[in-house]
């Protein structure tokens, strides 16, 4: 039997029940677990609809869904295929996939930022880039940026950013930022849309770990820039870290804050 867990965005939890028809053997059960709240209940339906036969239960507060792999593969496999590859999305003008963050639109938190950010130079970081929102538009806006890393712990997100940012001045790579970087410079400045999810659950400190990370990389008086929604308590860590912290603007849900080490 293969198990796998759904997560919040069903295409790419579609994806991933393809990815498993693909690896099973034929008659092998796949067994899907997805939590209610995150949409158990209609998963259920649509996989019933393209396989009648299926066999589904509900406990734990969760929609179990189990198939039987057939001998022939059904169009629907191909289709729901797509959701574990890198797709052009129109309506943002990026290459993206299912499982990034935002990945079929511009989050409203980095748009906000973006709006508010001064001019930039020097070397930097977007710390958790993401399909490189962000990065892209701080290069086209400032000739002055000498050199950008774009640094994101999910390689689908490195994958996408080397599509989407077409800059000899970013420098693309996979890193964990929660944990000090190697081969990286004092930096300038930060920006960065920390995550406050691992995996389904939110996870605060995955954002204070972002903060005491980017404190550890900025040069004296380097300036970290983020936003956070504004239910995330950041501004002890920030205080704690930063030499003078300074809210630029709450709106719509979200918070911006400028910080100098």
């Amino acid at each position: 039997m293969i198990t796998l867990q759904g997560t919040k965005q069903k295409e790419e939890t579609l994806g991933l029940i393809a990815l498993a028809w693909g690896r099973a053997s034929v008659g092998e059960e796949i067994q899907i677990i997805q939590p209610n709240e995150m949409g158990g209940k209609s998963l259920e339906k649509l996989v019933l609809n393209h396989f009648p036969d299926a066999i589904t239960d509900s406990r734990n507060k969760s929609r179990y869904i189990t198939v039987i792999k057939q001998e022939n593969e059904p169009d629907i496999i191909l289709e729901w295929m797509a959701n574990t590859r890198l797709r052009y999305v129109g309506q943002t003008g990026f290459y993206s996939m299912p499982g990034l963050f935002g990945w079929d639109k511009i989050d409203a938190g980095s748009r906000l930022l973006l709006d508010h950010l001064p001019d930039l130079k020097g070397v930097s970081c977007d710390f958790g880039c993401g399909y490189g929102y962000l990065s892209k538009n701080i290069l086209l806006r400032n000739e002055k940026i000498k050199t950008l890393y774009c640094f994101d712990y999910d390689n689908r997100a490195i994958d996408a950013c080397k599509l989407n940012i077409d800059d000899a001045r970013a420098v693309i790579r996979q890193a964990d930022c929660t944990r000090p970087i190697s081969d990286v410079p004092p930096l300038d400045f930060i920006i960065m849309n920390p995550p406050f999810h691992d995996g389904n659950a939110e996870d605060k400190q995955l954002g204070v770990k972002f903060i005491e990370m980017a404190a550890h990389h900025l040069r004296n008086k380097g300036a970290l820039w983020m936003v956070a929604n504004r239910h995330l308590p950041y501004e002890p860590i920030l205080t704690n870290r930063f030499t003078t912290v300074d809210k630029i603007i709450e709106k719509n849900g979200f918070k911006i804050f400028k910080a100098l080490k």
